[in-house]
């Protein structure tokens, strides 16, 4: 392994090569840290996890058999109060997640900067590298400093042969994954992590555009603090687009990293990481074990592996533009995936609850077990309360209570709120019509959900590549 550089020195730019490597790295994780105990998706659930998910099954079933009534009167009461705590404490999350004053970036301190590893994992994403090398080239941080890796794996030709078209500058180089299993994303950062040489990294994707003083921001962050502020997450923003898919993506993101997140890292509890431009000091991600090759959805791991080691984590103010997902055939299996890592992590710390305070365990559950929950709900409640409505207009049937329309409304509100905070510190031009055709979006989730469990059972590891297209997107609002 490359010895890791800690000084801030600007001076050094024979740390990279733009040639490509003629021959696969190393094996991930031959010169990190072995932890036996390391937490990891590979294992699955403990047969007393398993024990106690078949009990609970069992129970409900026998219990909708002998009880059908009752059962279901507990269980929408249940569902009740659950949507009632989640509104309540999501409204909280806007006025919690106050933006704060922009990280004042000195030019003074830039001959004291330190280096630093974007890593850009790729696959099968010839089409998007000259645009993904345009966005690096036009960040403002100095070139002497920067230590870019694109990994990718040793199967795609293409977008090798991309790259090196594109002729590199020195401080960018390209590192192959040696053939194997699982082929995920996090498993070819944790090739590069293996190679990097700085003491700061962030990852990119490749149709991400961060904002140009993005790493300016983030390095000034950590210089000023200390050594347990380990992760700075910037926003993620998707322009909005003009289709359903486009319009509901992007309020949907802007609503979880302009208002949620925020509200998390300022009450100082674990944050579930996003996939893409998360910065971080090397020697604490080292130290962790770099990121879980097995889990679909690494980011979100990382958050609470970050804090069961009391390390914190912060949100950044610049952020990182992507591009929409614009068709359901895209966003089905790219939701799935995500659905099946969280279930993944909460399999994961539920088995390794003890590392985690009461605080982070209430994030964990607040966050991922929610999001998990509400997928597979969404759309059953949906179409529950559409055909009792349809059956009380007709006079077949009673309308749907008065506690359950004070609820639904509080839901409907809280998510309102957090959607039109969220646009507006996105630079999202809100529309009514968005808010009501999110009543349409969000039981769609429920197919992704399915679709999830389906593939934790069967194809735990497997990875649903989301494919993307360049086109221009503007670096602010």
């Amino acid at each position: 392994m490359r010895e890791q550089s800690h000084s801030f020195i600007l001076d050094r730019a024979e740390f990279v090569s733009s040639a490509p490597l003629d021959r696969p790295v190393q094996q991930p994780f031959d010169s990190l840290p072995d932890f036996a105990d390391r937490p990891t998706a590979r294992d699955g659930p403990r047969p007393e996890q398993k024990l106690i998910w078949v009990s609970l099954m069992i129970a409900a079933a026998m219990a909708l058999i002998l009880w059908p009534s009752a059962s279901l009167s507990y269980a929408r009461r249940g569902l009740w109060v659950l949507f009632l705590v989640v509104s309540v404490i999501r409204a909280i999350a806007v006025f919690l997640s106050t933006t704060p004053p922009q990280t004042i970036l000195s030019r003074r301190n830039r001959g004291r900067l330190p280096i630093y590893s974007i890593i850009v994992p790729l696959y099968k994403e010839a089409n998007m590298v000259k645009q993904m090398v345009q966005n690096l080239q036009a960040l403002n941080y100095p070139k002497k400093a920067l230590d870019v890796i694109f990994a990718i794996e040793a199967d795609d030709s293409q977008t090798l042969h991309a790259l090196t078209r594109q002729r590199l500058p020195g401080w960018m180089r390209i590192i192959i994954a040696p053939p194997g299993s699982p082929q995920t994303k996090p498993r070819a950062c944790n090739v590069a992590l293996d190679q990097a040489v700085g003491s700061l990294v962030v990852i990119f994707d490749a149709e991400d555009r961060p904002h140009p003083d993005q790493l300016m921001e983030a390095a000034n962050r950590f210089m000023a603090a200390d050594e347990q502020l380990a992760c700075l997450q910037a926003p993620l923003r998707i322009l909005p687009g003009k289709g359903f898919w486009c319009r509901q993506f992007a309020l949907e993101y802007a609503a979880h990293f302009e208002t949620f997140l925020p509200a998390l890292a300022k009450v100082g509890s674990a944050v579930p990481l996003g996939g893409t431009s998360n910065h971080l000091r090397v020697e604490a991600l080292r130290q962790l074990g770099g990121w879980d090759p097995y889990n679909v959805t690494e980011d979100a791991d990382l958050g609470f592996r970050l804090a069961s080691a009391g390390f914190r984590t912060e949100m950044l103010t610049l952020p990182t533009w992507e591009t929409p997902t614009a068709r359901f055939s895209v966003w089905l299996p790219q939701r799935s995936r995500w659905l099946k890592g969280y279930m993944q992590t909460l399999i994961v710390w539920t088995k390794c609850h003890s590392r985690l305070s009461i605080a982070n365990q209430a994030s964990l559950w607040l966050t991922l077990g929610v999001s998990v929950l509400s997928a597979l709900i969404h759309g059953p409640i949906a179409l529950l309360l559409l055909v009792q409505s349809i059956l009380a207009v007709c006079g077949w049937g009673p309308f749907i209570s008065a506690t359950g329309l004070v609820l639904v409304a509080t839901a409907w509100t809280s998510a309102i709120l957090s959607m039109t905070v969220g646009a507006k510190r996105a630079g999202i031009d809100l529309r009514a019509s968005d808010l009501a055709l999110a009543v349409i979006y969000w039981p769609l989730a429920t197919l992704a959900a399915g679709r999830a469990v389906y593939q934790l059972l069967f194809k735990p590891y497997y990875w649903d590549k989301t494919p993307h297209k360049p086109e221009p997107l503007r670096t602010a609002p």
